[in-house]
């Protein structure tokens, strides 16, 4: 009788052990004392920070109280009289400067390319028998006042009308005109007169 036998199926097969529970035992030893002397190692390292971390804490410490004992010790400060002054001098001149840049800015000072336009027509316009002996230019060149005098009250309006042909004058409107006979016996035959924009 034969009897054949199958030397692959799974019984017959050399089974591999990978670790045995007492090769886990010893590994799992192994590091437990590996850690253990880590351990142990890092903490006497660490001894003598822990010492410095302690003084430290100490002279903080008594710096801290030394500290609070000095401010109590010294007296509150009054303040200063002087300084309050000058910081208030310079805020005063720092709105001013302020105030006349906003002017500057906003143009509001009318005729920023000055008069010597204005003093040209003066110059320019005569006639005869009129002249000027005061004038006066305000609010930036808005408010014009002229005086003088005259030999006949006719020839004030000619002088006007030629006024307004410069270009400086242009746009220019007198509302108010005086005229009055001197009390001066020597300017008796003259006519003072007075024109202005308001």
């Amino acid at each position: 009788m034969n009897q054949q036998i199958n030397l692959y199926q799974p019984m017959f097969r050399k089974q591999k052990k990978i670790f045995s529970a007492a090769t886990m035992l010893q590994i799992c030893l192994f590091f437990i004392f590996v850690f253990a002397g880590l351990y142990a190692y890092e903490l006497y390292r660490m001894t003598p920070i822990n010492e410095q971390v302690t003084n430290l804490k100490g002279e903080l410490q008594e710096l801290t109280a030394q500290l609070n004992k000095l401010k109590k010790q010294q007296p509150a400060r009054a303040k200063s009289v002087l300084l309050d002054k000058e910081i208030a001098r310079v805020s005063r001149e720092l709105e001013q400067i302020r105030h006349i840049q906003q002017i500057l800015s906003g143009k509001a000072l009318g005729n920023t390319s000055g008069f010597s336009g204005h003093l040209e027509a003066f110059a320019r316009q005569r006639v005869e028998g009129a002249w000027l002996t005061r004038f006066a230019i305000t609010g930036g060149g808005t408010a014009l006042v002229l005086q003088g005098n005259t030999l006949a009250s006719e020839l004030v309006p000619v002088y006007i009308q030629q006024l307004a042909n410069e270009k400086a004058l242009s746009g220019t409107s007198f509302n108010f005109m005086e005229l009055k006979r001197s009390g001066d016996i020597e300017k008796l035959n003259q006519i003072a007169f007075t024109v202005s924009t308001r």
